[in-house]
Parts: structure tokens; C-alpha cells; sequence
């Protein structure tokens, strides 16, 4: 159930957020294995005023982070910054000087879903592979 975020500068095309948000998407499932329908992506827009980067950035500065049950190591999360960096680069044309992800992986009971914090919820598939990889 990875929840993502993406800050990006105010003031791109409709075209250029939604290759942000089913590139990241395709990064993210592919990478993960995690079914589509598990998946929340989001834009949060800043206006350039509000940003700043000495100057080593460009206005496709793009931060994107991602909040997950915890259990996924380096194996797994290399090949998802790969991922959604290669799905960047494709479309929109990010590049990896203005490309940061970040993963967050607290425990489960900091995660509260459909009324229930996450550490228990039976029978959630998720949540108990974590709690086995831990």
C-alpha cells in the first residue's frame, strides 16, 4: 500500500502531471510487485517562489516519496528508484539532477487504513509479510 508523494514546481501542463503520475505508478508496481489498486500517487505544486535550490536545480526539480509498511530492503527498493527513474527520463524528460526519492518505511502502527491501524488488520496481506520480514 505504497502512498506516494510528488512535490513538483507550480505551473506544469496536464500532459506533464500525469506522465509524473503513471510513470511513478509503473515504477512503483513494477518494481514492488504491489497491485495497481494498492497504490495512491499525488502531486503537490509549489510555487517557484516558494523553492529553493542554489540554483543547481532546474523547474523540473521533482521530490518524490514514497511511505510504505516497512519489510523492503536495498534488493527491492534499488530496482524501484531505477524504475521510476528510467519512467522519468522517458516521459516527462526529468533527469537524475532533479530527481530525489525518498522511501519512509515506519512500523505498522503508524499507519492507519480503512479504520484500522495497519499493525492489526487481519488478513492483510501486507502488512503481515512485512511483519515476517522483520
Amino acid at each position: 500500500m505504497p502512498i506516494v508523494r510528488i512535490d513538483i514546481q507550480a505551473g506544469k501542463s496536464i500532459d506533464y502531471r500525469h506522465a509524473l503520475l503513471s510513470g511513478v505508478r509503473r515504477g512503483v508496481t513494477s518494481a514492488l510487485g504491489v497491485p495497481d489498486e494498492r497504490v495512491t500517487v499525488r502531486i503537490v505544486e509549489t510555487p517557484a517562489e516558494n523553492i529553493d535550490t542554489a540554483g543547481v536545480k532546474s523547474d523540473r526539480y521533482t521530490v518524490v516519496e514514497i511511505s510504505m509498511l516497512p519489510g523492503r530492503g536495498a534488493e527491492l527498493k534499488e530496482p524501484m528508484y531505477q524504475a521510476i527513474a528510467e519512467e522519468l527520463v522517458a516521459d516527462p524528460g526529468i533527469t537524475a539532477p532533479d530527481l530525489v526519492v525518498l522511501v519512509h518505511d515506519p512500523a505498522a502502527e503508524c499507519f492507519y487504513l480503512n479504520g484500522v491501524m495497519a499493525a492489526d488488520r487481519p488478513g492483510d496481506r501486507e502488512a503481515e509479510d512485512a511483519k515476517e520480514r522483520s
